[in-house]
């Protein structure tokens, strides 16, 4: 699989180089991070990405732009691992109401996401996406418009 590595200049997006990637092999942490970036330039309203692993781990994450974040690279990190464990906690009605697609919560500052990454539709999640977005965004319709897609096209990077 052909895989593009970019860098963002204001807003020019500038190919720097091309990579074979082999799917038998993880991505690296410098992919997630890129990959991260790539959702994050989804939507202009997006304000942060995060990969998080199914222990709550973050592995990758890209900030918008001269964004200041809120919260400091601990606080990042413990709520990644809340995110996770909050999803999980969600499995235990799936028999009932369903597998969980995405989680919202609005905020007075911003709005959250934590999204699922399931390869194949019968199995657990290994890998959590986390969003945020700022307050007045479609969140929605961001997440089910344009990052369900990014994950469908990508889902073989998350094997």
């Amino acid at each position: 699989m052909l895989m593009l590595y970019y860098i963002i200049t204001d807003k020019n997006v500038i190919i720097i180089r091309n990579r074979w990637c082999n799917t038998s092999v993880p991505p690296t942490q410098e992919d997630l991070n890129l990959m991260c970036r790539d959702i994050q330039l989804l939507d202009n309203s997006i304000r942060f990405v995060g990969i998080a692993n199914n222990l709550g781990s973050l592995i990758g994450k890209a900030y918008r732009n001269s964004l200041i974040p809120l919260m400091d690279e601990n606080e990042t990190s413990h709520y990644s691992i809340q995110a996770v464990l909050r999803a999980a906690t969600r499995q235990d009605f799936e028999s009932k109401i369903g597998r969980l697609e995405y989680s919202i919560g609005k905020y007075e500052r911003l709005i959250r996401a934590t999204v699922p990454i399931r390869v194949n539709l019968d199995e657990e999640s290994k890998f959590y996406l986390l969003l945020s977005f700022d307050l007045k965004s479609a969140a929605l319709e961001v997440i089910e418009d344009k990052v369900f897609r990014f994950i469908q096209k990508n889902k073989e990077n998350f094997v």
